[in-house]
């Protein structure tokens, strides 16, 4: 019989040999329920049986199921309720991107880049927008608009208003995948703008961005919508900025 070669360490490390990760029973736990819910069989809203039987119908322990569930819940996947009971939560951009939102209050760097990345998506819209959303929408957005003309010393009112006004834009795209990135990040800047919105003067500012989007989509001409995109993102971005007193990161003031 011959014998394997003898391998060093340092060879194994160039073979690609490697310590075989070791995955946490409330990690199999977590993957599963992730799973099943990906798969429709686990639905929003939905309550999850209590942590005795998911223990007993997984054939593990109880605090690795607790384990589990703890993990889901950090990440805004599934939710408890008051009275009891654990439910899968909405699953909409608002759950899912609570734990980002804590992360990116931390640096003014992370505050230009989000602005980076929404400018661009919401410029995307707007080139697809003009082809594509009907004159029942537009109309619905004139009326937002008007709406919001008596909204501007009601912080909270128009902030509603404003997240129906963005939800209407990009439904209208009929694309599944920016439609959930434009929500994204719209929900990752709103602690942001949330300061924005409560101090006087600036909301008149989104009513007027907003009257120009529309008009510039019931013109239905792209190169003006796109414009009206851009300089509304730039306006709610550097507003906030200034209300915030937010630091540049120092390549932008090279």
């Amino acid at each position: 019989m011959t014998s394997l070669p003898t391998v060093s360490t340092g060879e194994s490390r160039d073979l690609g040999i490697a310590p075989i990760e070791r995955v946490s029973i409330a990690e199999k736990v977590a993957k599963h329920l992730l799973d099943l819910i990906r798969t429709g069989n686990l639905e929003p809203g939905q309550q999850l049986p209590p942590e005795r039987d998911l223990a007993a119908s997984l054939q593990v322990s109880r605090p690795s199921v607790r384990e589990a569930l703890r993990g889901l819940q950090i990440l805004g996947v599934i939710k408890t309720r008051q009275g009891g009971g654990i439910f899968v939560s909405s699953l909409d951009a608002t759950d899912l991107l609570q734990p980002l939102q804590v992360y990116l209050t931390l640096s003014g760097e992370n505050f230009e880049a989000l602005h980076e990345a929404r400018l661009e998506v919401e410029a995307g819209l707007g080139r697809l927008l003009t082809g594509r959303i009907s004159d029942v929408a537009i109309e619905r957005l004139d009326a937002m608009v008007q709406a919001q003309r008596k909204l501007v010393n009601d912080p909270v009112a128009f902030r509603i208003s404003d997240m129906e006004f963005h939800h209407t834009l990009r439904v209208a795209v009929a694309n599944p995948f920016l439609e959930r990135v434009s929500a994204s990040l719209y929900v990752l800047g709103t602690e942001y703008r949330r300061v924005r919105w409560e101090t006087p003067g600036m909301l008149q500012q989104s009513l007027s961005d907003h009257q120009e989007i529309v008009d510039a989509l019931a013109a239905r001409d792209s190169t003006r919508v796109v414009s009206a995109m851009e300089r509304h993102m730039h306006s709610v971005h550097n507003s906030t900025r200034q209300v915030m007193n937010v630091e540049l990161p120092e390549k932008e003031n090279q």
